[in-house]
């Protein structure tokens, strides 16, 4: 899908005051990384490295494996297309609401997909599917599994591959992430997303920590040169540097409790709770679609109609956690919908 995610503001011709659509990190690209990648322009007249193997092994001294297990990509969606294509016409299971890129990369790579609930894992896994697709934290309603519960699944079905997106685990105190054990599991594929934490989504960078034999596999459907270089350099700053300027995951958390208990307040609106700076919101009054249009045109401000994610319809639209200021004008803007309406 190449339209309908959010940050869609080069379709508008309205000033955005205040983008609450996009899932990336409200605070901006790290003003070191900016001052590092001015450093590194005239690496852009050369070819970077074709596999971004220097990458590939930062990536993997930060997590602590082995660097034959990890690849770069232009971004984590490069990565969910390469496993489909990887595994075509293999049948994927698939739980929702979840972001379209794992249903699109499996109907492109003619895949049967079979789409489930978040509370229908056991059926999914029990449906005798080759592959078994997760986010966690999800995108966009922000559930996710406990390390004890994925470890039981590797155990109990070895012959599957697990499929797990971590893009937002860097916004969840505490997160236990389950890429250690891809050393020990051959079924589990890892991919995780520098844009969202970073603030990086222009520049697309995202991997996959795999097992060796899975990732020896991947890498023969790997275009070359995907990686340009200075995502190949933002990304060996960013491995060197995040557990030292990492952002502040407890506080981003609150702020997103404190937005949510005030939206839930509001009169036509009920918040799906999540442990995420994004969550869901259901519209008892209107359409998703009519109050981002309201909003854009009234206010500024921009949010993500989610009725475009399996499951869910037009009554759902979706928020990420702002700064206190421009969470108040959202507040102040659905509170202004409802008079209106």
């Amino acid at each position: 899908m190449i339209n309908g995610h959010g940050d869609d503001s080069h379709c508008l011709n309205v000033p955005i005051r205040a983008d609450f659509s996009s899932n990336v990190w409200f605070e901006g690209t790290p003003p070191e990384l900016i001052c590092y990648l001015q450093q590194k322009l005239h690496l852009i007249g050369n070819y970077p490295e074709p596999d971004a193997a220097g990458l590939c092994q930062g990536i993997a001294n930060f997590h602590e494996v082995n660097s034959e297990q990890v690849l770069a990509f232009n971004g984590s969606v490069e990565a969910f297309y390469t496993v489909a294509l990887a595994f075509r016409k293999a049948v994927s299971a698939i739980l929702y609401p979840a972001f379209s890129e794992y249903g699109d990369a499996c109907r492109l790579h003619r895949h049967v997909p079979s789409f489930f609930r978040s509370d229908e894992a056991k059926q999914a896994l029990n449906s005798g599917a080759n592959l078994f697709w997760i986010g966690t934290p999800n995108n966009p309603d922000g559930h996710f599994f406990s390390f004890r519960e994925i470890v039981e699944w590797l155990n109990r079905f070895p012959n599957t591959i697990f499929v797990i997106d971590e893009a937002y685990a860097a916004f969840i105190p505490d997160f236990q992430s389950v890429i250690p054990l891809t050393q020990k599991y051959p079924n589990l594929i890892v991919i995780r997303s520098l844009t969202k934490c970073c603030a990086i989504p222009g520049l697309r960078l995202g991997y996959v920590v795999t097992s060796a034999k899975l990732a020896e596999r991947l890498r023969k459907f790997q275009q070359p040169w995907s990686v340009n270089a200075l995502a190949q350099e933002a990304g060996k700053f960013l491995m060197e540097h995040l557990k030292v300027h990492s952002f502040d995951a407890q506080s981003i958390q609150q702020l997103s409790m404190k937005l949510q208990q005030s939206i839930g307040e509001i009169s036509g609106f009920k918040v799906i709770p999540a442990k995420t700076p994004y969550f869901l919101v259901e519209m008892q009054l209107g359409t998703a679609a009519e109050l981002k249009k309201f909003l854009v045109q009234e206010h500024g401000i921009l949010i993500r109609d989610a009725s475009n994610f399996n499951g869910l319809d037009e009554r759902y639209f979706r928020v990420c956690t702002r700064n206190e200021s421009d969470n108040q004008l959202l507040i102040d803007g659905l509170k202004s919908y409802t008079q209106w309406k």
